[in-house]
């Protein structure tokens, strides 16, 4: 197989929208502390069952910043229209749909920040699937058939 480029090469254990839980294999990973588990972002197309290599990305601050504080007030105005648009549809009073909309959608946006906090802030860095292993290519060898061939028209 071909050297993979990364510092952490693993196998796809589980795949959950852009997140994967990743086996590392220590033998072909650089560095000493090789975890045996590690949960990444996969911006490729890697299904489960693939060998994958992992890479630690720096984090920009001002996106940690604006994913950390911008998302939930994005979901708060978006829960509010929500809301706004459900009591327009069913035809009802707006303050209970909008307050539930808010609830709701900033409930979300505060688990998504919770969990990119616990994954890219403390260290500044984050694991990422940067590259997917290709399987050996199979190769026939045709020669002998081609001989047999021979010999049966002759």
């Amino acid at each position: 197989m071909a050297q993979m480029r990364a510092e952490l090469v693993g196998l796809v254990l589980e795949k959950h929208g852009e997140r994967a839980k990743i086996k590392l294999d220590k033998d072909k990973s650089k560095g000493d502390k090789v975890p045996k588990y590690l949960e990444t972002w996969c911006p490729i197309n890697a299904k489960v069952g693939d060998v994958v290599g992992i890479e630690y990305q720096e984090m920009n601050k001002r996106k940690m910043q604006m994913v950390l504080y911008g998302f939930p007030v994005l979901a708060v105005i978006a829960g509010a229209v929500f809301g706004n648009s459900i009591a327009i549809f069913f035809g009802m009073d707006k303050t209970m749909p909008m307050m539930l909309g808010v609830v709701i959608w900033l409930l979300i946006a505060v688990n998504y920040a919770r969990i990119f906090k616990r994954d890219a802030v403390r260290e500044g860095v984050q694991p990422v699937v940067v590259e997917i292993e290709a399987p050996d290519p199979i190769v026939f060898d045709d020669s002998k058939d081609e001989s047999e061939k021979k010999q049966e028209m002759n």
